[in-house]
């Protein structure tokens, strides 16, 4: 499939970021919570996850192969179907008992966007295999603070992170040993914009393992610790 991408930014997200179908499967986003996000998950209706605070996100959506840097520098991904039958997918993290009022006045996405609750993005319609790759720094998904701070990460998710501790610096020296480390790295911050999410589509070809749930029936974040450490993906 040839490579196309539209990338845009959302300013407020609640803490969750989900993508479904315009449709909703027939439902109504009005009774989002009443029909239960994780029944509409497993539907294919929906995917929604869960972030540690309600800060805006950069976004692309992707048809096609994702290139190098998509591949090496996630730390965070959830893997699921999502039926687009409707041709329009939502991109939002709003979801409270007015986002119906809210969508009438949704967008379609352009290619550099900036959406205050949320935007459609018109797709053909089918059924996809549908991937969210989240990316340092700003991690909302919080696998970058699993890397560098242990309680940080089990203060937000109420969990111990497995995987290994290491300061950003020197996780950076140890794998990009002859390379200068970015401010974020280097300083904690950086006055500059990342691309937060990725959103892979590629269509379905066969079954795709169950996914797990957290409580709240958003999907169960997958973290991994990347070989080689990121540096962020500049927009």
């Amino acid at each position: 499939m040839k490579r196309t991408e539209v990338n845009f930014s959302i300013q407020e997200a609640g803490c969750l970021f989900y993508i479904a179908d315009a449709n909703l499967g027939g439902k109504s986003f009005a009774d989002l919570h009443h029909f239960g996000w994780q029944n509409l998950t497993l539907k294919g209706a929906l995917m929604g996850t869960s972030l540690y605070q309600d800060d805006g996100y950069f976004v692309r959506v992707l048809f096609g192969d994702l290139n190098d840097q998509e591949k090496s520098d996630w730390t965070a991904k959830v893997v699921w179907k999502l039926n687009l039958e409707s041709g329009k997918m939502v991109v939002s993290g709003v979801c409270d008992e007015d986002l119906e009022e809210y969508m009438e006045d949704f967008p379609t996405a352009e290619p550099g966007g900036d959406y205050h609750l949320g935007c459609f993005i018109e797709v053909p319609s089918d059924e996809y295999a549908a991937t969210i790759y989240s990316y340092p720094p700003n991690d909302l998904a919080g696998g970058w603070m699993a890397i560098e701070d242990r309680s940080s990460f089990k203060m937000c998710f109420g969990k111990e992170s497995e995987m290994k501790h290491e300061k950003p610096l020197d996780y950076f020296a140890r794998t990009r040993p002859h390379e200068t480390p970015p401010d974020w790295i280097k300083n904690g911050w950086e006055d500059d914009n990342f691309l937060n999410f990725v959103i892979h589509l590629a269509p379905l070809q066969g079954e795709l393992p169950p996914p797990e749930f957290e409580d709240d029936g958003c999907l169960l974040w997958q973290f991994r610790k990347p070989e080689i450490c990121p540096v962020g993906i500049r927009l």
